[in-house]
C-alpha cells in the first residue's frame, strides 16, 4: 500500500511539474509563429526551420542563447532609447517562456491546441503595383559573403512620386539585405557595364557619392509606404541601383528580385520626401574629430553634429550606416528650447543587419534643431567582426576595409498636423522586466545629475547592519554594472560618485539590496555628447 502511495504521489508531482513547464504546442509555437517563423521556415534565409516541434527541439538550444542574447529577432536598435515602427521584439516573458521550455526538457504539450501556420503571402503584400523593375539573374560564385549592386534603368521620361516602395526577393534562401538608391549621373551603369558578369561588386555603397538612397530591405521587413500628400520623387531617367548581400553559402545559387513602385496619387501638392546624411564623416565641420581615421589597436570614438535650417521639418525614418569595425552609433536631436529628441541608438552594431527604421509617428523637428551622432569603432583583435588580423590603419572610404559614419534621415517640410500621422499603431511589446522595485522605508536612495551622461553621484542611507550590494540593471533585469559587490555595511549615510560613460543610452535601475529588501531608483543615461 505504502509503494502504491509513494508511485501515485510521484506521478502527481511530476504532472505538476510539467504542468508549470511551457509546452511547444500550447506555448512556444504561437511565440515562433508570430516572430519566427517569416524567416525560419524551409527555402527562406533563416539556416533552420522553426515550423514543427521536431524542428523547434532540434535547436532548442541555439534559440535559448540567441534570444537570452537578443541576437534574434533581429532588432539592432535600442527599444529604450526610441521605440520605432515594425518592431520585431520579444517580450521578457516570452523569453523567459523559451528559457522555462528549454530548462524543462522541451515537452511537446497538446497537439490539439497546435495554432495553424500564419499563411505567407506571395508577391506584393499591398496590392497591384504600378510598375515593376527586375534585376538581371546572378549566380553567386563566392562561399562567403558576397556584396553586389545592379543597375535597373527605370525609364521614367518624367520625375515620377512615389507613395511606396516594396521589394520582393526571388530567392529568399539567399538575399540578406539590399539597399536601393537611384543614380542620373551614369557612374553606376558605366561601373556595371566594366565588369563583364551582371552587376557589379559593391561593398559599404554603390561606388558613387552622388546617387541617393531612397529606400532598404531586410528580412521579416514591411513594405516602406508614405503618407498620402508626400512621395519619392524618382527623377526622369535615373537608374535604380540595388546593393544586395548575399547570405555566405550561396554559392551556386541564383537570384532574380524585383522592386514594386506604387505612385502618389493624392490630389494636390505631394510634398517631397527626401533621404539625405547630414550627419556624416565627410564633412569636416560635421565630424568633430575629422578625419575618420581609426590606427590599429586601438577604439575611438567620434562625434558629429549639423544644425538644422530655420524652418521646421518632419522627420518619418533614420538609417544610421558603418561598416564591419563600428560597435555603436546613435542620433539624437536638440532643439533650441534644450529638449532632446531621440532617434536611434543602437548598441551592439552589425553591418549585416542594417536597415532603414521609420517612426511610429511623424516627428516635428522645429526650426535650428542641432542634430548629433556619436558612434564608437574598435579596431583591435577584440572585435571579431575585423576584417584584419592583425588589424590595420583603417580610414574613410567605400571598400571593405575602409570605414564610414553616416546617419540618414528621411523627412520633408513641415506641414501642421504632421506630428498627429501614424506611421505604425500596431500594440508595443512590453519590455519591462519586473524588477522588484519595492523601496525600502525610508525609500532613501538618490541619484544626480538624473539624466546622466558620464558621472554619476549616489546618496542614500544604510538603516540597519548588513550585507549590501549596488548595481545599475538595465530594462531586462540583468546587470550591467555592479557598483560594489556584496560587503558589510554598518547603519550611516553614504556618498559615492561612479563614472558610467561605458554605458549606453537608455533607461535603468540602480538597485541597493540587502537580500531581503532592496532600494531602488529609476536613472535615464543621456546621449553622450
Amino acid at each position: 500500500m505504502k509503494k502504491i502511495l509513494f508511485v501515485f504521489t510521484l506521478l502527481l508531482c511530476t504532472n505538476f511539474l510539467f504542468a508549470q513547464t511551457p509546452t511547444f504546442c500550447d506555448d512556444l509555437a504561437t511565440i515562433f509563429y508570430q516572430n519566427c517563423t517569416g524567416c525560419h521556415r524551409t527555402g527562406n534565409i533563416a539556416s533552420f526551420p522553426l515550423v514543427t516541434y521536431a524542428d523547434a527541439t532540434a535547436s532548442g538550444y541555439a534559440i535559448q542563447d540567441a534570444v537570452n542574447n537578443h541576437r534574434m529577432p533581429p532588432w539592432p536598435p535600442d527599444p529604450n532609447f526610441s521605440r520605432l515602427a515594425h518592431e520585431r521584439l520579444l517580450s521578457p516573458q516570452d523569453i523567459q517562456k523559451i528559457n522555462d521550455w528549454v530548462n524543462g526538457g522541451m515537452p511537446e504539450g497538446n497537439t490539439a491546441n497546435l495554432p495553424s501556420l500564419p499563411i505567407y503571402p506571395v508577391g506584393s503584400q499591398i496590392g497591384t503595383p504600378d510598375d515593376v523593375l527586375l534585376s538581371p539573374n546572378y549566380t553567386v560564385t563566392v562561399a562567403t559573403d558576397d556584396f553586389r549592386c545592379f543597375v535597373v534603368p527605370s525609364g521614367y521620361a518624367a520625375d515620377q512620386m512615389m507613395k511606396a516602395i516594396e521589394f520582393i526577393p526571388g530567392n529568399t534562401a539567399i538575399v540578406h539585405h539590399v539597399l536601393i538608391y537611384w543614380d542620373t549621373t551614369g557612374t553606376c551603369q558605366q561601373l556595371d557595364t566594366q565588369d563583364p558578369n551582371p552587376g557589379y561588386a559593391g561593398f559599404g555603397g554603390v561606388g558613387n557619392d552622388a546617387a541617393e538612397l531612397i529606400g532598404a530591405w531586410v528580412p521579416g521587413a514591411t513594405p516602406f509606404i508614405l503618407p498620402d500628400g508626400m512621395g519619392i520623387n524618382i527623377p526622369a531617367n535615373a537608374d535604380i541601383v540595388l546593393q544586395y548581400h548575399y547570405a555566405p553559402g550561396s554559392n551556386g545559387q541564383s537570384d532574380s528580385s524585383k522592386i514594386n513602385f506604387f505612385y502618389q496619387t493624392s490630389a494636390g501638392f505631394i510634398r517631397p520626401v527626401y533621404f539625405n546624411a547630414p550627419l556624416n564623416h565627410v564633412d569636416p565641420t560635421v565630424l568633430t574629430e575629422w578625419p575618420l581615421i581609426i590606427p590599429a589597436n586601438t577604439v575611438k570614438t567620434f562625434h558629429e553634429q549639423y544644425q538644422l535650417p530655420a524652418f521646421d521639418i518632419s522627420m518619418l525614418g533614420v538609417a544610421p550606416h558603418q561598416h564591419l569595425i563600428g560597435k555603436t552609433i546613435n542620433a539624437f536631436g536638440v532643439t533650441p528650447t534644450n529638449d532632446t529628441i531621440p532617434f536611434i541608438a543602437i548598441n551592439n552594431w552589425d553591418f549585416h543587419w542594417q536597415g532603414l527604421y521609420q517612426f511610429r509617428k511623424v516627428i516635428k523637428i522645429p526650426a535650428n534643431t542641432m542634430l548629433y551622432s556619436v558612434a564608437t569603432y574598435d579596431n583591435t583583435t577584440n572585435n571579431y567582426n575585423n576584417p584584419s588580423n592583425p588589424p590595420q590603419l583603417v580610414t574613410a572610404g567605400e571598400s571593405t576595409l575602409d570605414e564610414m559614419m553616416l546617419t540618414f534621415f528621411e523627412f520633408t517640410i513641415y506641414f501642421p498636423g504632421d506630428e498627429n500621422i501614424v506611421i505604425d499603431n500596431s500594440p508595443l511589446v512590453d519590455i519591462s522586466s519586473g524588477i522588484n522595485e519595492r523601496q525600502v522605508e525610508t525609500e532613501n536612495l538618490f541619484l544626480y545629475p538624473n539624466p546622466a551622461t558620464d558621472k554619476l553621484i549616489t546618496e542614500f542611507t544604510i538603516p540597519e547592519i548588513g550585507n549590501y550590494s549596488f548595481e545599475i540593471k538595465d530594462v531586462l533585469g540583468r546587470t550591467v554594472k555592479l557598483l560594489f559587490p556584496e560587503r558589510k555595511m554598518e547603519t550611516g549615510n553614504y556618498r559615492f560618485q561612479y563614472s558610467i560613460g561605458e554605458l549606453p543610452s537608455g533607461n535603468y535601475l540602480v538597485v541597493l539590496n540587502n537580500g531581503k529588501n532592496s532600494s531602488s531608483s529609476k536613472l535615464i543615461i543621456s546621449t553622450k555628447k
